[in-house]
Formats: C-alpha cells, sequence, structure tokens
C-alpha cells in the first residue's frame, strides 16, 4: 500500500507538531504548555511516591525485623545522601515552575470553560487568523507565566541562593 505512511512516522510527525509550535500562536503555546507540564508534573509525582516508599523502608517495611530502628536509620541516611545533589535541586526548580504555571493557566482554561473572560464572538473573516483568546485570557496566561518564573526563582534562590 503505497499511500499508507507507517505508524512510526505518523507518531513522530504528530509529536512534531504537538511539541514544536513554532508556527502556532499564543493559544498553541499554552495548549503545549499545559500538556507538557502535566506529564512532568504527573512523573514527578510517582517518582516521589516510590522515594518516599523506600526512604520509609521499602517493601520490606511489612516485615518484622529485630534491628528495624537502625535499618530505618540507614535508609534514611542513604536517601538523603543520595538526594542531596544539585541536580535534584535544580529538578525541583523545574517542578516548581511546571506546577506554578500548570495551576495558574489550569485555573484561566477553568474559567474559560464557564465563559468567563471569553468576550464576545466575531465573525470570521477572510485572509485573518482567528483569535481564539480574549485580552483577559491573554493577560491571564501571561500571568501564568509570570507567577512560574517567579516560583522558579524563588526555588533556585531558596536552594542555591543566587539572589542574596
Amino acid at each position: 500500500m503505497a499511500g499508507r505512511r507507517n505508524g512510526l512516522a505518523v507518531l513522530v510527525e504528530a509529536l512534531r507538531t504537538w511539541l514544536i509550535p513554532y508556527r502556532y500562536g499564543l493559544e498553541r503555546w499554552s495548549y503545549t504548555l499545559q500538556r507538557i507540564s502535566g506529564v512532568v508534573i504527573t512523573l514527578y509525582f510517582v517518582a516521589h511516591i516510590v522515594e518516599t516508599g523506600y526512604v520509609v523502608g521499602g517493601p520490606s517495611v511489612w516485615t518484622i525485623r529485630p534491628d528495624a530502628q537502625q535499618y530505618a536509620e540507614r535508609v534514611w541516611t542513604e536517601t538523603i545522601k543520595f538526594l542531596s545533589n544539585p541536580l535534584f535541586d535544580a529538578g525541583l526548580a523545574i517542578i516548581g515552575f511546571f506546577v506554578a504555571f500548570h495551576t495558574i493557566n489550569g485555573i484561566r482554561l477553568f474559567l474559560a470553560h464557564f465563559g468567563w473572560g471569553l468576550g464576545r464572538p466575531t465573525r470570521p473573516e477572510p485572509m485573518h487568523r482567528p483569535q481564539s483568546m480574549s485580552p483577559i485570557q491573554r493577560a491571564l496566561f501571561w500571568a501564568s507565566i509570570a507567577f512560574a518564573v517567579f516560583a522558579l526563582v524563588y526555588t533556585i534562590d531558596a536552594f542555591f541562593g543566587v539572589l542574596a
């Protein structure tokens, strides 16, 4: 079948258009950042649950051990030593950026779904790009970016003390 493309090529093309929105407007950037931040937050949540599970003793926490106190202290010390790394601190700063953006932009989307700040619909004009975000929605999007950048700068300062 000459007209059919293979599944991997279709997937690559879909991801390329989804993750590289350079030729699209602010609406597409908002959509892309919301999706990426949601995926990153979900992956962080799963990794955090696994890491916290190992801090409290991992799968062997359900067995009765005679050296339970020493075992828990050793696991805690090894985990803290492993996580005391500037790379993990930078990752937490990025997570702070994504959480702040995802939260504020999610509130903007919630309000838009209920019709707040959308404005009146306009007649589509030929040869003009349609605008799906009203000025209020655009301001809220930029506010979410500003809040996320503030969270990023604050987190970097808290971990590395760069603004002192």
